[in-house]
C-alpha cells in the first residue's frame, strides 16, 4: 500500500526535529540561543513550517522555549532542576542494572561491553563528542534490555533535558576515563548476577556523574 501524503510530511517533521535536537546535543545551539527559523530551514533544505513544528515538539520535551512574537530559544536549564534529574536518574539506572543482573543475555552483555571498549578508545584519544554519544547509547541500551518500557520512557524524557548541560562533564579526558572505569564496574556488577550489588554500583556511578557535572560547572564559573 502506498504511503499517504501525510506520511511524508510526518517523516519530514520527525527528521527536522531529530536534526534540531542533535544541534542542541552537540552544543552548536547553546542554552539561551535564538533558533533562527529561516537560517535553519535553508541549512536543512526545508520550508520554515517543519522547523517551527520541530521547535514546538522540542518545547514539549523541555529543550526549547517558545516566546510569543519573539520565536524559539534553546532552553536554559536551571542547575537545581539538573541536579534533581541526576537524583532521579540514579534511582532509574540502579533499577535497570538490578533487573539486568538477573536477565541479561550473552548477546546483550557483548553489546554493552563493546560500548565500554569503544568509550575507552574515545577517552584515550580525547574524542569528547564520540565519548558522549557512546555514553548516551550505552545507558539507553541498558534500559531497553531491562524490558520495562514505562521506566525507560521516564528515563529518556528527563535525561534528554540534561543534553543542555551534561556534555561539559566530559570536557576533561580524566573525567571520561573515570566515567568509563565506572562503566566497567557496573558491567562487572551486572554480570555477577547479584541485583542488589548491581543496583548499588550503578547508583554510585550516577552520583559520580552528578559530582563531575558540578565540578565542571564550578570550573567554568571561576
Amino acid at each position: 500500500m502506498a504511503a499517504g501524503p501525510h506520511s511524508g510530511a510526518a517523516s519530514l517533521a520527525t527528521s527536522v526535529e531529530a536534526e534540531l535536537e542533535a544541534l542542541i546535543a552537540r552544543g552548536e545551539l547553546g542554552p539561551g540561543q535564538h533558533i533562527n527559523e529561516l537560517a535553519l530551514a535553508r541549512r536543512l533544505g526545508v520550508s520554515r513550517g517543519p522547523v517551527r513544528e520541530a521547535a514546538r515538539a522540542l518545547e514539549r520535551m523541555g529543550l526549547v522555549t517558545v516566546i510569543l512574537n519573539r520565536g524559539a530559544f534553546v532552553r536554559e536549564l536551571e542547575i537545581d532542576e539538573a541536579l534533581a534529574i541526576y537524583d532521579l536518574t540514579a534511582l532509574l539506572i540502579g533499577y535497570a542494572a538490578g533487573r539486568l543482573a538477573t536477565s541479561i543475555t550473552a548477546a546483550q552483555a557483548l553489546e554493552l561491553q563493546t560500548f565500554v571498549t569503544e568509550m575507552e578508545a574515545a577517552a584515550q584519544d580525547g574524542r569528547h563528542d564520540a565519548f558522549f554519544d557512546l555514553n548516551v547509547r550505552f545507558h539507553k541500551r541498558q534500559f531497553t534490555f531491562a524490558g520495562n518500557a514505562p521506566v525507560e520512557e521516564v528515563y529518556l524524557a528527563h535525561t534528554r533535558k540534561l543534553l543542555l548541560l551534561r556534555r561539559r562533564s566530559f570536557d576533561e579526558s580524566s573525567n571520561m576515563q573515570q566515567s568509563n572505569a565506572e562503566h566497567r564496574d557496573v558491567m562487572d556488577a551486572i554480570l555477577s548476577g547479584d541485583p542488589e550489588t548491581a543496583r548499588q554500583v550503578a547508583e554510585r556511578h550516577a552520583r559520580s556523574g552528578r559530582a563531575r557535572f558540578l565540578r565542571a560547572i564550578a570550573y567554568r564559573q571561576t
